[in-house]
């Protein structure tokens, strides 16, 4: 796949997953000429251009203007007072990529004031390293070859998942979006233990921190193996990982993770009913 080299990208906000994506998007070999980002102050985008090289507005309608890709990349309560100077502007043959969790596509068009083809993406932390996983749910009027840029927008940053049910966003924000913040408390929680035990706090991050990813990433290329299994293949009989997974069983372990994403998908939805 590849992007239309005259197709200009426009970042209304140029945050920490702005900068990202942008970060990929250039590593990817798109143009930073093709690149435009908006911001209310000059500080985040005079950071921008230092390391990117890219063009910059404190106009917002401005970088609309010039993008034939718009990325929403805002928080959730700042979408209703940005979006409304950009629904004066004709939007019609513009995409809008939304990052704002849990604001619906409908919120987006009505606070727009126009039918538009519109795709909310939900990219997470990891994506600053090149490592994200990103969630993407697509309007009706979004067209193949819209589909596809978004796709290579946030391929760049990690991997991608279309999604049937606009729904589903909440659920990507639960077990993606906020899920970095669950996995560093468990490391922490084993890194604190490790050093009870006696270890030095900096081999004991090392070696849990590698065991997370290694983890991770033996999962994603055995992907034909069930999470049970290869979770079986560990555990010896009567051994010390079976100690760990009784005491896992134990306290519930499982219900607890059930409960904390559960809770976070209800908050992505309290979220977009409050914009």
């Amino acid at each position: 796949m590849s992007m239309n080299k005259r197709k200009t990208i426009s970042f209304i906000g140029a945050g920490n997953m702005a900068g990202a994506i942008i970060d990929g998007l250039i590593a990817s070999g798109i143009s930073p000429d093709n690149i435009v980002a908006s911001n209310p102050s000059q500080g985040k985008l005079s950071r921008l251009v230092e390391r990117c090289r890219i063009r910059t507005t404190l106009d917002n309608s401005e970088a609309a203007e010039l993008g034939d890709i718009i990325i929403l990349a805002i928080k959730p309560q700042k979408l209703p007072s940005v979006c409304e100077p950009l629904g004066f502007i004709d939007l019609t043959d513009k995409l809008i990529v939304s990052i704002a969790a849990g604001v619906t596509v409908s919120k987006i068009q009505q606070l727009l004031q126009q039918p538009l083809a519109i795709v909310r993406a939900m990219p997470n932390t990891p994506a600053t390293v090149s490592a994200g996983a990103t969630g993407m749910y697509a309007n009706e009027q979004t067209s193949l070859e819209q589909k596809l840029e978004v796709e290579i927008i946030f391929k760049a940053i990690g991997i991608t998942e279309w999604l049937a049910q606009e729904s589903m966003i909440d659920v990507v924000t639960a077990i993606a979006g906020s899920a970095p913040a669950y996995i560093f408390q468990f490391i922490q929680a084993m890194v604190e233990q490790a050093i009870t035990e006696g270890m030095s706090a900096d081999c004991a991050r090392n070696l849990a921190t590698q065991a997370v990813y290694g983890a991770a990433k033996l999962a994603q290329n055995k992907s034909e193996t069930s999470l049970e299994d290869l979770r079986i293949a560990v555990t010896s009989p009567g051994g010390t990982t079976a100690a760990a997974l009784a005491s896992f069983a134990e306290d519930d372990f499982s219900n607890i993770i059930h409960k904390a994403v559960a809770a976070a998908a209800a908050r992505g939805r309290e979220l977009g009913e409050q914009a």
